[in-house]
């Protein structure tokens, strides 16, 4: 059942020609993405330390310290009291929740710009076991 060479291959039709053209071309575009993403890879490797920023930047004032005045914030709360959680409600404002102390668990509406309390609320009338 050998055929000769010349019967075996066929002339190639407009469709084969079409489809050979879209697998050379589909081919060419595989090891050009390859290509590209070996030196996307390999540049980020390269690169890896240049675009970390340091965590902390050191700065030099002429202005000592001891000389810098800052208002001091104190809730005025009794010993043993604890802060639970700190939300900031706005620009202007900081909600604390407190619990211990002897006192019931409460929230404190805390103003920013005076740096005192505007508001306490209590959510309960027996002090927390804390």
């Amino acid at each position: 059942m050998n055929m000769p060479p010349e019967q075996t291959t066929e002339h190639l039709t407009q469709k084969n020609k079409g489809m050979l053209a879209l697998v050379i071309f589909l081919g060419v575009l595989i090891i050009i993405a390859t290509t590209v993403l070996i030196f996307v890879i390999v540049g980020r490797f390269m690169h890896k330390g240049d675009q970390q920023l340091p965590a902390v930047v050191n700065t030099v004032s002429s202005v000592p310290l001891s000389s810098v005045t800052r208002p001091i914030s104190v809730l005025q709360e009794p010993n043993g009291t604890h802060i639970a959680q700190v939300f900031r409600q706005s620009d202007q404002t900081m909600v604390i929740s407190l619990s211990g102390g002897g006192l019931p668990d409460r929230i404190v509406i805390w103003d920013l710009a005076n740096q005192q309390k505007q508001a306490e609320v209590k959510l309960s009338e027996a002090a927390s076991a804390q």
